[in-house]
């Protein structure tokens, strides 16, 4: 594919052409020989299963899901799965490449996989989402494995999704592998601190960023996109340390209090709502606005390729802090 022939547009919004814009650009950068160039912007193996499930009424419906390793050459594929209703096979490309550029800059051993199924857990029932994740587990048995590919957590999935695809991979081995997966409970082998460990990062580099430019946290006005264990934890813990939240932004709205939020109060909102709109102490505001809000920090924690031709011009923050 001929990327200078796609316009500017579907890059920024598919996410596969969106890294390979990236990759390409970096790799001209660098020197890269084009055959190595062809290599490392084409995922070693992709793989798209078909899943079907009885629901707790007793429909059958079948859930599409994938698992993609983009490289094992630095050693056994590492990345998360994710369970959403928008889930695409390129944004599970462009994902798995990610982690394999993420691994190497930090000299981790390990390449870069990632999976996805199509499903809406806010429809689903705790059961419906078990069997959901074992049949994907056993579909995908052949391709993960301690040695190969080991899933974590990612968007929707947690702890609990992890333990049921431990024990279903234990099941097909006919023996226990705690190394089969990251994220899983800590009663189970998980680490202590994995939960909170990408939000503290976020709040880590964030201070490191305002010590350059001579900023006091304490006098910070944060912006944070995604309510979730990324966004959800980096904002707990920069509340907790000083720093003033002053908008969260949500899949279904906005909360903004220029004052600070409450995060916890917002939290048990959220856990008894459903829902971080309609909070008492903020006020509601539209999402694509709370992108523009003047904040000396934007911190996008939930879905990739927000920031944009679209916004990126009116974005006011001082510092952009990416998850990613």
């Amino acid at each position: 594919m001929i990327l200078e022939a796609i316009p500017i547009s579907e890059k920024e919004i598919n996410p596969w052409l969106s890294a390979a814009a990236r990759f390409d650009e970096a790799a001209e950068r660098l020197g890269l020989d084009e055959g190595l160039r062809k290599v490392l912007r084409t995922p070693s193996l992709e793989l798209t299963v078909h899943i079907p499930v009885q629901l707790d009424d007793a429909r059958l419906e079948v859930f599409t899901g994938y698992r993609i390793h983009h490289s094992i050459v630095r050693g056994p594929a590492k990345g998360g799965i994710r369970f959403a209703p928008d889930v695409t096979l390129d944004e599970v490309r462009a994902l798995a490449a990610w982690m394999t550029w993420k691994c190497a800059v930090v000299n981790i051993p390990f390449g870069g996989a990632k999976g996805g199924v199509i499903c809406d857990p806010d429809l689903l029932s705790s059961g419906e989402l078990e069997r959901i994740t074992r049949r994907y587990t056993s579909e995908i048995m052949d391709i993960i494995g301690p040695d190969r590919d080991v899933p974590a957590p990612d968007i929707n999935t947690n702890p609990q999704t992890m333990a049921w695809i431990m024990d279903t991979y234990a099941m097909h081995k006919r023996q226990a592998s705690t190394a089969v997966v990251t994220g899983k409970p800590f009663a189970l082998g998980g680490s202590r601190g994995r939960v909170e460990a990408t939000g503290r990062g976020c709040m880590i580099v964030t201070m490191q960023a305002l010590r350059r430019f001579g900023l006091d946290h304490t006098q910070t006005r944060v912006v944070v996109q995604g309510f979730g264990n990324v966004g959800g934890m980096a904002a707990r813990l920069m509340a907790r340390s000083g720093f003033k939240i002053v908008c969260i932004i949500e899949y279904d709205g906005a909360v903004y209090n220029a004052n600070g939020l409450d995060i916890e109060a917002l939290a048990k909102h959220r856990h008894d709502t459903g829902s971080i709109t309609g909070f008492a102490d903020a006020e509601d505001i539209d999402r694509d606005e709370a992108f523009l809000l003047d904040c000396d920090v934007l911190l996008p924690a939930a879905k990739e390729n927000v920031i944009t031709t679209a916004n990126a011009d009116r974005i006011k923050a001082k510092i952009i802090c990416d998850k990613l």
